[in-house]
Formats: structure tokens, sequence, C-alpha cells
């Protein structure tokens, strides 16, 4: 009599070896291939190619994060008469200070510090005379706060300052782009003696603005963004369209371009790069040589850069352009002084000249 039940479990065994061997070759034929886990179509195959595209941003994000804590510093003081930021702990780091309270800090001339952080802190008041390396100040829900600048700052941004918060530069020139949104108690200053009547510019409501010097008034414009939402907040004098501007007079568009360059200068100069700044102050004296600040700001470049013979010869031209502007009689001052020329007293006139205006 026959076993059926043999028969079928050798057949089973049979078919089991088969698959096997089969499977075996279609993954070595795989492998010669260079196609470890089968073949796959076009759609699998990109899926794949996308997850480790994530997978490798998400690696690189958090090495960046994790890079990004080593170089910044978090700090908090509370009812302290005076705080210096100096020393290891800042240098070449971003710094913010959360929460603090009561509290007079100095940033001494010197400090490499990248950027400075303001998180809801009260009572505050900074004196910040480094340059920082970013040229960026950002505030976030500060009260009875003021921030005194001895050095040109770029970008300031201010976020939910309901409060009041008092921004002063040293200098009109010093003025960037102020990013604000719902910050009524925002206010700016400038002088070179500090006496300048504080101007209100930050209003209540969830949109943002951007204020800047242009010409010879304080703008504040809602921030237009673009392509990758980066702001587009290139001004003009008066606030023109680019359509508009380009219906105006040659005379007029020759302004306009001047402003621009006047103004693309002062962020050079904001950055520390004078010789780019003195570069395009000539272009913009090269279509209105009446500006007087662009004499002096560009005489100041060349002091900063050395070129003193330049520098008085800038300064010079500026007190004739405009003999009622104090800084082309202070520059004038300041190139006798690193030229030596003592005997002359040009320097002591030249002094005596502008703290009598």
């Amino acid at each position: 009599m026959t076993d059926y039940s043999k028969w079928d479990a050798k057949a089973s065994k049979l078919c089991r070896d088969a698959d096997e061997e089969e499977k075996a070759e279609e993954a070595a034929c795989n492998d010669a291939l260079g196609l470890k886990d089968g073949p796959k179509g076009p759609t699998t195959e990109k899926a794949e190619k996308e997850i480790k595209q994530l997978k490798e941003h998400s690696e690189k994000r958090e090495s960046f994060i994790a890079w990004s804590k080593e170089r910044e510093v978090s700090l908090c003081h509370k009812d302290e008469a005076s705080v210096t930021l100096s020393g290891p702990e800042v240098q070449g780091k971003a710094v913010r200070l959360k929460g603090s309270k009561g509290v007079n800090y100095v940033v001494p001339a010197g400090t490499s510090i990248v950027k400075l952080m303001v998180d809801a802190c009260r009572e505050v008041r900074i004196h910040l005379q480094a340059q920082l390396l970013t040229s960026t100040v950002e505030l976030y829900k500060c009260e009875a706060f003021e921030l005194q600048l001895d050095q040109p700052l770029g970008t300031l941004q201010v976020d939910e300052c309901v409060q009041p918060v008092k921004i002063i530069f040293a200098e009109r020139e010093h003025v960037g782009k102020i990013y604000h949104q719902n910050s009524p108690g925002l206010a700016l200053s400038w002088a070179l003696t500090g006496t300048s009547e504080p101007q209100t510019v930050g209003q209540t409501g969830d949109f943002q603005l951007v204020s800047r010097i242009c010409g010879d008034t304080l703008r504040t414009d809602p921030v237009r963004r673009g392509e990758g939402e980066f702001p587009i907040d290139i001004p003009t004098t008066e606030g023109e369209s680019a359509s508009t501007a380009s219906q105006v007079s040659d005379a007029e568009e020759r302004r306009l371009e001047a402003e621009k360059k006047r103004l693309a200068g002062n962020d050079m100069f904001r950055a520390s790069d004078f010789a780019q700044a003195a570069a395009l102050y000539t272009l913009c004296l090269e279509l209105d040589p009446q500006q007087s600040a662009v004499w002096s700001n560009r005489a100041q470049c060349w002091l900063k850069l050395g070129d003193h013979e330049k520098a008085l010869a800038d300064a010079t031209k500026c007190t004739e352009v405009d003999p009622s502007n104090p800084k082309g009689w202070f520059r004038k001052g300041m190139s006798y002084h690193a030229m030596k020329r003592y005997p002359e007293d040009a320097c002591i006139v030249a002094f005596c000249t502008f703290t009598s205006r």
C-alpha cells in the first residue's frame, strides 16, 4: 500500500528547497547589481532617498543646535548696581540676558560678543560700548528698558515690547534697520551730544514694521516680503515705488540713486567695512556732491583707514558745503590732530568751532 503522506512530505521539502535556492540566486544577482534590497520602482526609490535626506537634515539640525548652544551663554541678574559683560565667559559667544531686573550692564569696548539677545528684562539699562560681531541686537518682552549704543548697529529686532523701550544711538548715521512688532513703547534718539528728543516709532498690532533713516527723516513702513519670506524693504527717500520713481525727472532719479548709495555706504560702515563704505560714498557724491553728511562720513572712513590727508580734504569740503554741520569741523580737527599739525593750531580752532556751534 502506497504511503501518500511520505510522498507529500517529500514533495513539500523539494518545493521549499527550490524556493530557497531561487531566493539565494536572486539575492546573489541583486548583490552583483548593487541592489541590496532588491529592485525598486521609481516611486519607492525616490521615497527612500527623501527619507534618507530628511534623516541627514535632522542630524545636521541637531548638530547645529548643539553647536549653537556651545556658543551661547545665558545670564540673569537681579537688583545689581552694575554688571560688566566681558572676559572668557562671553568672548566669541552670543549673549542672552533673560529675566534680569534692576541692573545696569556695561559691555566694554573690545569685547567680542557675537550677538546680544535680551528676553523679558525689566528696569534694565545696557551701555553697549563694543562693536558686536554680527551688528545685531534682539529684544523681546522688555519693560522700562534702555539701550545706549556707542557703535553703529546694523539690525535691531524688537518684539512684544509694550512698555517703554528707549534706544539711544551715538550718531544719526549709526542707525541701521529697526524691525519691530507690537512694540508701542519703542522710541529712538540720537545725537553726537546726546540731546536729541526721542521719537516713538513702535505701534500696537500683529504686523511687522521697519524703521530706518531716509534722507533727513526717520521713516517707519510695513515690512514687505518676497520669495522665501525675506524682507524687501528697500526704501526711497520719499517712499516712492519703483514705478513712480521711473517717472520723475532725471535730477530726481540721480538724487534717489545717490540716496541708495548713501544708505548702502552706511550699511558697510556699520559692518566696519570702511573701504567699501568709502567707495559707495564716492558713488553717492558723484551723483549728488551737495550732501555734506556724506563728505563727513567719507572723511570718517579715511580716518579709520589711516588716510589723514583724504580725511582732511573731505572734512574741509563738508564745511564748505554746509558750514553749520558740526561733524565737518570735528573731523577736520581730528584730521589735523592725526597729522600732528599742532603748530598751526588748526586742531584747536576746528574743535572750538565745533563746540561753539
